[in-house]
């Protein structure tokens, strides 16, 4: 049931403009990013060089261009998910999603999981296009995969949050309006201060970056899915109650 609505689901979005759009226009601007930091990066390699600065192509191109990968995931999932119940709960959808045998877990589940899936496409693209680099520059296949994993993970977390906004609401803009700044809140608090202060904790950038410098740490892997399934269970008692609690 699960694997029909997250079809469902991903159908809808690609029988829209609306995904097409966002997929090209993210893979257009972060590889204009990418050349751009790649063209700055070979003006001052002679610099660094001379000086002996041990910086590469991966601190200087590479992972500037991936913490934009990752902001611009936190933009554009909310804009494409902020539909996901707020448009059954507006269109009156919702009454036959609920009379029908899937359940609200199931519908969250798959709702959640189409959304994700819709943004690997986008993902995997912008992971090949630093992998070409490998062609002319010693690109480390470890940090790639890292940063893969991260970038999935944050995927995941903003389709879960977006997915608990839209069931709030029967109105989309203030579905991403909330989802934004959950995501906000967690990108602004300071996560440079000491590792056990619960800002620290809590900071989305000290959980995320260090994936971009290929360290792949357990305690990472759990902020992520603890916040997504925290925020699905949150998703499936409010569908629950909107069917009457049954």
């Amino acid at each position: 049931m699960i694997r029909h609505i997250a079809e469902r689901e991903l159908k809808g979005y690609f029988s829209t403009p609306l995904a097409w759009v966002l997929t090209a226009a993210g893979q257009l601007l972060l590889a204009w990013l990418l050349f751009m930091q790649l063209e700055i990066y070979l003006k001052i390699q002679p610099q660094l060089v001379a000086r002996g600065i041990q910086l590469g192509i991966w601190d200087l191109v590479m992972k500037p261009t991936l913490s934009y990968a990752g902001l611009l995931l936190m933009l554009l999932v909310p804009l494409l998910g902020m539909r996901t119940f707020s448009g059954e709960l507006q269109s009156r959808r919702i009454d036959l999603l609920l009379a029908s045998p899937a359940t609200p877990s199931q519908l969250v589940i798959g709702k959640w999981l189409g959304l994700v899936v819709a943004f690997v496409p986008l993902i995997g693209l912008i992971i090949l296009t630093c992998a070409t680099l490998q062609l002319g520059s010693g690109v480390d296949a470890g940090r790639l995969l890292t940063t893969l994993l991260g970038l999935l993970l944050l995927t995941a977390m903003c389709a879960a949050l977006v997915t608990w906004s839209s069931s709030l609401t029967r109105h989309a803009v203030i579905a991403a309006a909330l989802a934004y700044s959950g995501l906000l809140l967690m990108w602004l608090l300071d996560g440079n201060g000491s590792q056990d202060s619960l800002l620290s904790q809590l900071a989305l950038s000290s959980h995320l970056v260090p994936f971009f410098n290929g360290q792949l740490r357990l305690f990472d892997i759990w902020y992520f899915l603890a916040l997504s399934t925290f925020t699905l269970g949150l998703a499936v008692h409010r569908i629950w109650r909107l069917g009457g609690g049954r």
